[in-house]
C-alpha cells in the first residue's frame, strides 16, 4: 500500500511494511525493523499461548547484551510488574498507596452476593462502572450505570453470561478516553480514544459517509481489518437522535455510531500528544513509578478537559503501540525508536536514511518459524553503509528458470536483497545492499547475462521505494500454472486440512492449560503433538505448499 502522499504516518515507515504486519502484528514489527536497521542482531520466535493464540517473542542483541521482547514489551519489565497490572484491582491498591488519582470502588470476590453489591452502589451513589479485574479491549466493562435497576441488569449480565464472577464497582468518572504511552519516565506518545463517528457535509447520508469512513480506514495499517460495523447498537445509537443510516447529517455534525470508544470495536485513535496539559503527562508517569521496574506501559486515563482533572483506570504493561504509529489522526509518534533507544541507548545516531531503504520480509519471518514449530529464526546482518539500490532492465535475453537462479545466486553471493522478475520481452533486477557490492554484482551479471546472449541489453534504471530483505524469484507464469493446478478438490483438501490443524492446535493449547485440574497424562500431549508434527511432514501439508506459500487462498469463516 503506497502511503507516500499521507502526511499522518512517519516517513521512514512508507512503503515498508508488508501486509502480514498490518494491524496486530505492526507493534512487534516495526520494533523488530527498526532495531534490525540500527544493526542490531535479531532472532524470532512464535510461541503459542495458553488461549491457543500465537505470541510472537523475539531477540535483539549486539555483542555485549541480549533482550528479549513479548510483542512490544521487553524483559526490563519484571514479571512481577506484569502479574500486577494484569490484575486491575491489585493495579489500583498499588496507585493508591502511591498517591495516584484512580476512581474510587471496590472488589467483589465471586462468593459475594449481587444484593450485597447492589447495597454497596446504592451506598456510594450512581452514576458506576462494573468490569472484571483481569480482561482486555473493555470486554466486560459497562460504564455510566445510573441506577439500581441498570446495576442488577448489568451484574446479571457479566455475572452469568460472560461468567466473570469476581467484578470491581468503581465511580464513573465523566471525561474523553487516553491512552498514554510512557518509556523511562517519559511520554513518548499519547491517543485520545473516540468512538466511531462519521461527520455531515450537508449532502451525503450516514451510510455514504460510513462508507468513506471505511474506505479511509484500510489506508490505516493499524486498522485496516477493523471496519466499523453497522450493527444493533449502531441502530439504537442513531434511534436516540432520530436518525437513520439514510438520515443526511448537517455541515460539520459529528453522528456517533457507538458507544464505546475501543479500537477493536471500530473506535477512532486521535494523536493528541502535545495538547496534553503537564498535570495529566505528570500523572501518567506517576502511575508507572507506583509499579516496581513498571519502565514501558500504556496507561489508560480519563481526562475532563472543563477543569483539569483526570484519573487512571488501568495500566497495560503489553500495550499495543500500532495506533501510536498509525493513528486515525493526527501525527504518528515513533514508539519504536523510543523502545530501542532505551534498550539500547548507544544506537541512536545511526544513519535513518541511508537504513530506511531496506525492510524486513515479515512473510519470511512469520512463515518460517510457524512452519519449524516456533524455532527461532535469525535475521541476516543489515548490509554496512552506505546502502544503494539499482533496478536493471535486460532486454534481448530469453527469461529461463535457471537464469533467474543463476542472478539469485550471485545476488545470494553478494548478500544483496531484491528480486528478478520476467515483464513481457523484459527481464527486471532489483537489488539492494552495500554498494561496493552492488558495484561488484553488476559487474558479474553483466558478464553473465552477455555470456548468454551477446545481443542482450542492460538498462540500469533508477530505485526509489525501500527493498525487502532476501533475493525472490518472481515468476508470474509459475504463479499461474500453480493455481490452475489447485483445483476445488485440491483447496477443498487444504480447508480440511488447515482447519484439522488449528483446531488439534487449540486443543493441545487447551490441554496443557488445564494439566494441574484435569491431570492429563503426558502420553495424551505427547499423542497430541506426534499428531500435529505427522501433519506437517505429510504428503497433503507438502502437496498444498504452493498454495499457502502463494497466499490465494483464505480460510473459511
Amino acid at each position: 500500500m503506497d502511503l507516500t502522499k499521507d502526511k499522518r504516518f512517519l516517513n521512514h515507515l512508507i512503503n515498508c511494511i508488508p501486509e502480514s504486519a498490518y494491524n496486530y502484528r505492526l507493534s512487534s514489527y516495526t520494533i523488530i525493523l527498526e532495531a534490525w536497521r540500527r544493526g542490531l542482531s535479531v532472532d524470532y520466535q512464535l510461541n503459542i499461548d495458553k488461549a491457543g493464540t500465537l505470541i510472537p517473542n523475539f531477540y535483539i542483541c549486539n555483542k555485549e547484551k541480549t533482550h528479549k521482547f513479548n510483542i512490544s514489551t521487553g524483559d526490563t519489565v519484571s514479571a512481577k510488574a506484569k502479574k500486577i497490572v494484569k490484575n486491575k484491582h491489585l493495579t489500583k491498591e498499588y496507585l493508591r498507596k502511591a498517591g495516584v488519582n484512580t476512581p474510587e470502588g471496590e472488589f467483589f470476590e465471586s462468593d459475594i452476593t449481587d444484593e450485597e453489591i447492589v447495597a454497596y452502589s446504592n451506598k456510594v451513589g450512581y452514576p458506576l462502572v462494573v468490569k472484571p479485574p483481569i480482561g482486555f479491549a473493555g470486554k466486560g466493562v459497562i460504564a455510566n450505570i445510573k441506577n439500581e435497576q441498570e446495576m442488577r441488569s448489568t451484574l446479571k449480565y457479566i455475572r452469568n453470561q460472560l461468567n466473570y464472577k469476581t467484578v470491581i464497582v468503581e465511580k464513573h468518572f465523566y471525561g474523553e478516553d487516553h491512552r498514554f504511552y510512557v518509556i523511562n519516565d517519559k511520554v513518548i506518545g499519547v491517543i485520545k480514544r473516540e468512538p466511531a463517528s462519521v461527520k455531515g457535509n450537508g449532502t451525503d447520508t450516514i451510510e455514504t459517509l460510513l462508507n468513506l469512513k471505511n474506505k479511509d480506514r484500510k489506508k490505516i495499517l493499524s486498522i485496516t481489518n477493523k471496519p466499523i460495523i453497522v450493527n444493533a447498537e449502531t441502530r439504537e445509537q442513531l434511534r436516540k437522535i432520530g436518525y437513520t443510516m439514510q438520515s443526511i447529517p448537517k455541515e460539520g455534525e459529528v453522528v456517533f455510531l457507538k458507544s464505546k470508544s475501543n479500537i477493536s470495536a471500530g473506535g477512532e485513535a486521535v494523536d493528541v500528544t502535545d495538547d496534553i496539559p503537564e498535570e495529566m503527562i505528570q500523572l501518567a508517569i506517576d502511575a508507572t513509578k507506583a509499579i516496581p521496574t513498571l519502565v514501558q506501559a500504556g496507561v489508560d486515563i480519563m481526562i475532563n478537559s472543563e477543569d483539569n482533572t483526570g484519573v487512571v483506570l488501568e495500566i497495560n504493561s503489553r500495550a499495543s503501540i500500532r495506533s501510536h504509529v498509525y493513528p486515525s489522526y493526527g501525527k504518528a509518534r515513533d514508539i519504536p525508536s523510543a523502545i530501542i533507544d532505551h534498550y539500547f541507548p548507544e544506537t541512536k545516531s545511526y544513519n535513518r536514511e541511508e537504513a530506511k531503504q531496506l525492510y524486513i520480509d515479515y512473510d519470511y519471518l512469520f512463515g518460517s518459524s510457524l512452519s519449524r514449530n516456533a524455532a527461532r529464526i535469525k535475521l541476516p546482518e543489515f548490509p554496512s553503509l552506505p546502502i544503494a539500490l539499482k533496478r536493471y532492465v535486460i532486454s534481448g535475453c530469453s527469461y529461463t528458470e535457471k537464469l533467474a537462479a543463476r542472478i539469485r545466486k550471485l545476488a545470494f553471493n553478494n548478500r544483496l536483497n531484491g528480486y528478478i522478475k520476467p515483464i513481457n520481452n523484459s527481464i527486471v533486477v532489483v537489488v539492494g545492499g552495500n554498494d561496493d557490492k552492488v558495484n561488484l554484482f553488476y559487474e558479474q551479471f553483466n558478464r553473465y547475462i552477455k555470456k548468454v546472449s551477446k545481443g542482450a541489453k542492460i538498462t540500469t534504471k533508477p530505485r526509489t521505494t525501500p527493498i525487502s530483505h532476501g533475493f525472490k524469484i518472481i515468476d508470474q507464469n509459475f504463479v499461474k500454472v500453480n493455481q490452475s493446478r489447485a483445483s476445488k478438490n485440491d483447496l477443498d483438501k487444504y480447508s480440511n486440512l488447515q482447519n484439522e490443524y488449528h483446531k488439534l492446535q487449540k486443543k493441545l493449547a487447551k490441554y496443557e492449560q488445564k494439566e494441574s485440574i484435569m491431570n492429563i497424562t503426558k502420553k495424551q500431549n505427547l499423542q497430541l503433538k506426534k499428531r500435529l508434527n505427522h501433519m506437517e511432514k505429510s504428503t497433503s501439508w507438502k502437496v498444498t505448499q504452493p498454495i499457502r506459500s502463494l497466499g490465494k487462498f483464505r480460510k473459511k469463516d
